[in-house]
C-alpha cells in the first residue's frame, strides 16, 4: 500500500516524457489564493522542463508561452516556494490540460500544498473531469480516501496501537480494492469512447505499469484516428521500451565513461557474459548488494564474466567517492545523463541484468543469491552437465568391471579384477578432480563434490585435493559448512606426526620393532590375504620393489589376518620378498590397526627417515621420484 496519505499518491501520477505535438502560443492565467506574489512556473509534460516563469501579482498570475496543444498531454503549474519537485508530503504542483488559446486556473494554497479548484477554457479538462465523474467508483473512492487518510494520521501521528494498525490495514485494503475496480470500470468505457483522447489519458494513468500484452490490447481498442495522442504514444513507447529491454532481446547499446574518462561501449564486450549492476551512491540496498557482486566477480571474472557497476548518480563526485569507499575493482561506468532508467526499463535499484556473449539479455532483476546462481547456470551449466555425464559413463564402466566380483571365490582372480577396477577408479578420481578445478569457486562445483562425498569419506588425500581444486572463493553456505565439517572429521582421524612404534613377529617368529628402521624411508603396508585389492597391490609392489630398495625405501607389510597359514600361503603365492610382519589377532581385534587408524585395507603409510609420517596411501610414482 501507499506510504503516505492519498494526496501524496495522487500528486505524481503524471511523469511522462516530452513528445512532439502542435506548438501554439497560448495564455495561461488565474488566481491562486494564498500566492501572495510568489513565483509561478509552468512545467512541461516531463515534469522537469521549465516553459515559463512569472512573478505573481498578489494572488494572480498571467503568462504567455508556446506549448504543444491538442494531443492530450499534461502540463504542471508549480509554485517553487512550496517545495522541491519529487516525493514529499507537501504538493507544490497541480496538473492541467491546455487545448485553447486561453486557459484560466483557479486554485488555492492550503496547508502548504497547491490544490486545484477549477480549470476554465479547456474542453479537454472538462471532458477529463466528466469521465472521472461517470466512474461508478469515484464517490466511494472519495469516502475511502478520506477514511484512509484519517486512519493513516491516527496510526502514524497519534497512537501506534494494534487496533489502529488493523483499522489502517482495513482502510488500505478497501482503497486498493476500489482503485482496481475504478481502473477496470475505465477500461469498460473504451468501446463507447474509442475516439476520446481524455479517456486514453485516464486509462494510461491507471495502466502505465501494466504488462506489455495488456497495454497492446488497450491501445488496439482505441480508434486509429487518435493513435498519435500523447497517452497512447506513451503506452506504445513503453511497449517498445519493454520489448527492447526484455529477456531474449539484444541488450540496448550504450557508451559511457569509466573512472578514467574512457568511453566504453557495451557492444565492445561481446564474446563474454556481462553482469550489469545498476546502482547509486545514495541507495542503501545497492551498497549492501555490492559485496555479493564483488564475490561473484572474484569467482568468475577469470571464467568469461565481465561485471559492470553502472551508477545512475546525478553527482559524479558522489559516484567516485562511493566506488572508493566500496573498494570495487570491476568495471565502473557512470550514467551522467540518466538514460538508463528508460533504456533498460527499470524503476528501482539495485537492478541487475545478465547478458550473453551474443549480447542477448538472459536475466533481469537479479538479487542476492540469484546473482551467483544464474551466473553459474549460464557460465558453467553446460560444463557441469558434461562432467556429470562423463562421470556417469565412468561409473557405468566401473560397475561393468565390478559385475560378479563378490561372487568370485578365488582371491587371485578377484585381485586381477580389482587391478582393473583400481585403474578405472583412479581414472575417475583424476577426472573428478579436474572437473572440480573447472568449476572452481562455484556452487555447482560444491554440489558436484557433495554428490561424490560418499566416495571421499575414507579418502582423506583425495578429499583434500577436491577442496583445493574447488578453491576458497565460495561464499558461506549450509552446504559448504556441511562439507567442511565432513572434511574436518576425516582430518581428525588421520595419523600425523611421529609414527607409533610397535613390535610384531615375522614369518619365522622373530620379533621386529618398527623403530629399528629409523634412518631409513619406510613404506608400511597394512594388508590381509583375503583382501583382493591388497593382493593386487602386492603385485604392483613386486614390480617396483627392487627400484624402491635401491632408493633406500624399506617395505614392511603388516598382515591383519587371523589365520597364520593363510597369511604365509598368500606371501608365497604373491612371491613377496620384503619384510613380512603379522598381527594375528585379525582385522577387527588388531591393536596396531587401531593405533594406525586403519579403517580399511590396503592402507599404506610413508614414514620418513626421521620416523615422521610423510603421507598416507602415497602413489608409487611419488615414492620413485
Amino acid at each position: 500500500m501507499r506510504k503516505g496519505i492519498v494526496l501524496f499518491v495522487c500528486a505524481f501520477v503524471f511523469l511522462p516524457i516530452l513528445l512532439f505535438g502542435m506548438e501554439k502560443r497560448v495564455r495561461v492565467s488565474g488566481k491562486i489564493a494564498g500566492l501572495a506574489g510568489r513565483e509561478v512556473v509552468l512545467l512541461d509534460s516531463d515534469y522537469r522542463t521549465e516553459l515559463a516563469r512569472v512573478k505573481g501579482n498578489g494572488d494572480r498570475f498571467d503568462m504567455r508561452v508556446s506549448v504543444e496543444v491538442g494531443d492530450a498531454r499534461p502540463y504542471y503549474i508549480y509554485v517553487p516556494d512550496l517545495g522541491d519537485l519529487g516525493p514529499s508530503m507537501v504538493i507544490p504542483t497541480m496538473y492541467l490540460y491546455i487545448d485553447t488559446e486561453h486557459t484560466r486556473v483557479e486554485a488555492k494554497i492550503e496547508q502548504g500544498s497547491l490544490k486545484r479548484e477549477k480549470i476554465k477554457g479547456s474542453s479537454a479538462m472538462a471532458e477529463y473531469e466528466g469521465l472521472l465523474a461517470k466512474n461508478p467508483c469515484e464517490k466511494e473512492l472519495d469516502v475511502a480516501g478520506k477514511a484512509y487518510n484519517e486512519a493513516f494520521n491516527e496510526y502514524n501521528m497519534v497512537n501506534q496501537t494494534e487496533e489502529n494498525l488493523r483499522v489502517l490495514k482495513r482502510a488500505s485494503d478497501r482503497l486498493d480494492s476500489l482503485y482496481r475496480a475504478r481502473a477496470e470500470a475505465f477500461l469498460a468505457m473504451i468501446p463507447q469512447n474509442r475516439t476520446s483522447k481524455m479517456l486514453a489519458v485516464i486509462v494510461h494513468e491507471n495502466y502505465r505499469e501494466a504488462p506489455v500484452e495488456q497495454l497492446e490490447q488497450i491501445v488496439s481498442q482505441f480508434d486509429t484516428s487518435i493513435r498519435d495522442c500523447y497517452p497512447l504514444r506513451m503506452m506504445m513507447e513503453r511497449i517498445a521500451r519493454v520489448k527492447a529491454a526484455a529477456v531474449g532481446s539484444v541488450a540496448p547499446e550504450f557508451e559511457l565513461k569509466d573512472l578514467n574518462g574512457n568511453l566504453v561501449k557495451l557492444s565492445s564486450l561481446r564474446g563474454k557474459y556481462v553482469l550489469i549492476d545498476f546502482w547509486a551512491s545514495w541507495c542503501g540496498p545497492c551498497r549492501k548488494e555490492i559485496p555479493n557482486v564483488k564475490n561473484v566477480y572474484e569467482s568468475f571474472g577469470d571464467k568469461g564474466l565481465v561485471v559492470i557497476g553502472l551508477s545512475v548518480d546525478n553527482s559524479e563526485k558522489a559516484w567516485r567517492k562511493a566506488v572508493e569507499e566500496e573498494q570495487v575493482d570491476y568495471l565502473q561506468l557512470h550514467d551522467s545523463d540518466g538514460i538508463m532508467w528508460k533504456l533498460y526499463d527499470f524503476d528501482g535499484i539495485p537492478f541487475m541484468i545478465l547478458i550473453s556473449p551474443e549480447g542477448v539479455i538472459l536475466e533481469r532483476g537479479l538479487r542476492g543469491a540469484y546473482v551467483r546462481k544464474n551466473v553459474e547456470r549460464y557460465l558453467l551449466g553446460e560444463r557441469y552437465a558434461s562432467i556429470k555425464r562423463d562421470l556417469d559413463e565412468m561409473d557405468e564402466l566401473y560397475n561393468r568391471e565390478a559385475a560378479g566380483y563378490c561372487e568370485i571365490e578365488d582371491v587371485l582372480k578377484k585381485a586381477e579384477i580389482s587391478e582393473k577396477m583400481g585403474r578405472e577408479y583412479q581414472k575417475r578420481t583424476d577426472f573428478f578432480l579436474n572437473g572440480l578445478k573447472q568449476l572452481e569457486g562455484s556452487q555447482l562445483g560444491l554440489e558436484l563434490l557433495d554428490e561424490n562425498l560418499f566416495r571421499l569419506e575414507h579418502d582423506y588425500d583425495t578429499f583434500a585435493l577436491a577442496l583445493q581444486a574447488l578453491g576458497d572463493r565460495l561464499p558461506e553456505s549450509e552446504l559448504r559448512t556441511k562439507i567442511q565439517n565432513k572434511f574436518e572429521e576425516l582430518k581428525a582421524e588421520q595419523l600425523i606426526g611421529e609414527a607409533p612404534d610397535f613390535e610384531l613377529t615375522d614369518a619365522r617368529g622373530k620379533k621386529v620393532r618398527l623403530s629399528s628402521f629409523r634412518g631409513k624411508e619406510v613404506l608400511l603396508d597394512f594388508w590381509a590375504s583375503w583382501c583382493a585389492p591388497c593382493r593386487s597391490k602386492n603385485k604392483e609392489l613386486n614390480k617396483h620393489y627392487k627400484e624402491l630398495k635401491k632408493k633406500g625405501v624399506e617395505v614392511i607389510s603388516v598382515s591383519l589376518d587371523n589365520d597364520k597359514k593363510k597369511w604365509l600361503e598368500a606371501v608365497k603365492q604373491d612371491k613377496i620378498s620384503w619384510i613380512q610382519l603379522a598381527d594375528l589377532n585379525g582385522f577387527e581385534k588388531s591393536d596396531v590397526k587401531k593405533v594406525y587408524k586403519v579403517k580399511a585395507v590396503p592402507t599404506v603409510y610413508w614414514i620418513g627417515a626421521d620416523g615422521m609420517i610423510k603421507a598416507k596411501n602415497p602413489k608409487l610414482e611419488d615414492l620413485l621420484r
